[in-house]
């Protein structure tokens, strides 16, 4: 079989059962996401919630996984949300390179259900799969977790865990493989409940393909002249001598005279990395300088990053000065929001002053480094900054919100005298009490929805519509790139999903470092007049815009399908100049056609990616209890509307946008998904298109269809 391994494997933790059985049932669903969204619609019911037996995790990778195309190595883990309003249907993703070595071993998903009696992790050797006793394991940091794993069962494992936070039931707790690369959404939290700490995973079988002359001249043709770096960026932060344009904002960092600053044996110059010299192509994203600014030079070991992945964005620092100062793990590797939450969203509220470690003024990046590093090792997620925007929400006037929560004792007994000396182990305390499940201040971790429900007496409605949270909309998804990047067009790809939107797929183009001139024209070839609004410079809602926000979901479901990585994919602009810096959106198909030897094409792979979509969107409305998804589940928060007071929406200066608008653009986008324009919600018709007739009769049979 090319592509797929064709198994998947059922691990049943109250049985103590593991057996693999057929996953071709699911190839019309390409892999990833949408085998995994389909599995969890067969097997757990409707209604269910995530902490309940019944609930199951699923772990699956795609095709193109193990079949060497770049960035090809990421997982989807599918399961009921902990965090946000309806525990719905959620995704999460994660790199490193658990999902090639659960090709390796053999299966294209793997299924967690039950729930253990005591403490174990999975032990999957191909095919030799144990459930083995954890008890020694339980409590540990997710760092020890994989050195202790890899000791017992080999060096070579990948192994996923969670830390305390998932032990101990909170709702933002995460899973984290190989100490680094970490899979958001809650799911720590369910495997916790589940006694489950951790899966180690080891293969030694091949992913077999159909054609692999063609999938290595794909390979070089991407690298060579498709791809930029992080988010594709195709246009380098600096003047360099190759390149027409420089843009600042871009994550095309490296540059000469910018270094690995730490790196074994002396800093490395990053210097000139041109298309068409692949040997030099890891230099182009100096993460670590990104995110965390130019302090983070000096200590840069290198870049890191997912198996198969040229571009390297995960920032490997060393900072021994760390462990001396606060006992915190001085190596760590991280990228994008674990980072830049911690050093910036709610350091302003947690702490007024930050003591200097080695020169004057790098407090404040040292004890963001340490907070990402402590989170991490606890196994406690951000959520794309809701973590951190609650934190500082509760912290501000003098901590006049926290003090109402918290029984007087708890509250003083949190470590005040080191916030008031600038010491960041406060910071390291705070997390810790948090993730320990025994303070009220906990649940400030249970997301921002339910933090609201708990304390909805004191907050009112203002806190889940407030622009300091930053939500999309009040169910509780935290806005991940929405109407600051493409109007209409970015807010519209978060309202698929029942969390945040995690879609890169405008974000890379409105991001690319091209002019927007350029960037516009090519994007109005693709969707038509009017698709890409200026910057700060909106228009109302037209069809092409319903058409682009389309392609920004279609595309992120087959990435995390096939699976891709949407930080890079998909291919919209190129950095050469002699390609008009136009991409190539036909990759994808041809991947898919070179690795599975069937007629795959881009109209094939937009309907396999709608198939998904639709079905998601069949198993929202079941966890909604309604078909009004345009009243329940699609709304904004109000921030998105009331920001800028004095200024109307579609001025110039402002990325604000109109109620009235909004409600054209979902009647709009409905459209294009063939989904009823007043409710928002699939119809028969819409859903069996995509062959999905058994789910318009489930959803018919609980009167979820509209009239």
């Amino acid at each position: 079989m090319n592509g797929w391994t064709g198994k998947m494997l059922r691990v049943n933790l109250t049985t103590g059962s593991c057996s693999s059985e057929s996953s071709e049932k699911y190839f019309d669903y390409i892999g990833g996401k949408g085998m995994a969204n389909r599995i969890l619609y067969d097997e757990v019911p409707a209604g269910t919630k995530p902490l309940d037996e019944a609930s199951k995790v699923i772990f699956a990778a795609g095709p193109n996984c193990g079949g060497s195309a770049p960035c090809s190595s990421r997982t989807t883990m599918s399961f009921l949300s902990t965090f946000t309003k309806y525990n719905a249907i959620v995704d999460a993703h994660m790199g490193g390179d658990t999902a090639i070595m659960m090709k390796y071993a053999g299966y294209d998903a793997i299924i967690i259900e039950g729930k253990s009696p005591k403490p174990v992790y999975v032990a999957i050797k191909d095919d030799d799969v144990q459930i083995k006793d954890a008890s020694a394991l339980w409590g540990k940091f997710t760092m020890d977790t994989v050195a202790e794993i890899c000791r017992a069962e080999g060096a070579g494992f990948n192994v996923v865990t969670i830390g305390p936070a998932g032990e101990n039931g909170i709702p933002m707790a995460n899973v984290l493989n190989n100490g680094g690369h970490s899979g958001g959404g809650g799911i720590g939290c369910i495997l916790g409940s589940k006694n489950l700490k951790a899966l180690a995973i080891y293969g030694t079988k091949a992913v077999y393909v159909a054609d692999s002359k063609k999938i290595l001249e794909l390979n070089s043709y991407v690298i060579n002249e498709l791809m930029g770096s992080n988010n594709n960026h195709v246009v380098p932060t600096v003047a360099q001598s190759w390149s027409e344009y420089e843009n600042a904002g871009t994550r095309w960092t490296g540059h000469p005279g910018l270094t690995w600053g730490a790196a074994e044996g002396g800093p490395i110059d990053t210097g000139e990395s041109p298309p068409g010299e692949p040997t030099k192509f890891g230099y182009r994203c100096q993460k670590a300088v990104f995110d965390w600014g130019p302090m983070a030079e000096k200590y840069t070991v290198k870049m890191t990053g997912c198996a198969t992945c040229p571009v390297r964005c995960y920032a490997s620092l060393n900072i021994p000065a760390i462990e001396k100062k606060t006992g915190v793990k001085p190596a760590h590797a991280n990228t994008c929001m674990a980072n830049g939450a911690y050093a910036v969203s709610w350091m302003p509220q947690m702490m007024e002053k930050y003591q200097d470690f080695e020169e004057e003024g790098d407090g404040q990046f040292m004890a963001g480094y340490m907070a990402c590093t402590v989170a991490d090792d606890l196994g406690l997620w951000d959520n794309y900054g809701d973590l951190n925007c609650t934190l500082g929400y509760f912290f501000q006037n003098d901590r006049a919100l926290l003090r109402q929560i918290l029984p007087p004792a708890e509250f003083d007994a949190i470590p005040w005298d080191k916030r008031d000396a600038g010491d960041p182990v406060f910071l390291k305390e705070i997390l810790e009490m948090i993730a320990s499940n025994k303070y009220e201040i906990s649940h400030l971790a249970d997301g921002a929805y339910f933090v609201s429900q708990r304390y909805h007496d004191l907050l009112g409605d203002d806190y889940l519509h407030s622009a300091m949270l930053g939500l999309w909309g009040p169910i509780g998804g935290k806005r991940h790139h929405g109407n600051e990047c493409a109007a209409q067009v970015g807010l519209l790809t978060n309202i698929i999903y029942n969390r945040d939107g995690m879609c890169h797929t405008i974000i890379n183009i409105t991001g690319s470092g091209l002019p927007y001139d350029l960037q516009k024209s090519i994007i109005e070839e693709l969707f038509g007049a009017g698709a890409l609004d200026k910057p700060a410079a909106y228009t109302p809602m037209n069809e092409s815009k319903a058409k682009f926000a389309k392609f920004g979901v279609l595309r992120q479901v087959i990435h995390d399908s096939m699976t891709l990585c949407n930080w890079v994919w998909p291919m919209t602009f190129s950095p050469l100049k002699s390609r008009g810096y136009k991409g190539d959106l036909s990759v994808e198909a041809q991947y898919m056609a070179a690795v599975t030897g069937q007629p795959w094409t881009e109209d094939s792979l937009n309907e396999a990616a709608e198939r998904v979509i639709q079905l998601q969107r069949a198993m929202t409305v079941e966890a909604v209890g309604s078909t009004d998804m345009r009243n329940l589940h699609d709304v904004p928060a109000n921030y998105i509307f009331d920001s800028d007071p004095d200024i109307p929406a579609f001025s110039e200066g402002t990325t604000k946008l109109e109620r009235a608008d909004w409600q054209t653009a979902l009647t709009m986008f409905y459209k294009e998904f063939g989904w009823d324009e007043t409710t928002g919600a699939p119809t028969r018709a819409s859903l069996e298109k995509f062959g999905l007739k058994d789910v318009a009769d489930a959803l018919d049979a609980k009167g979820l269809l509209p009239a």
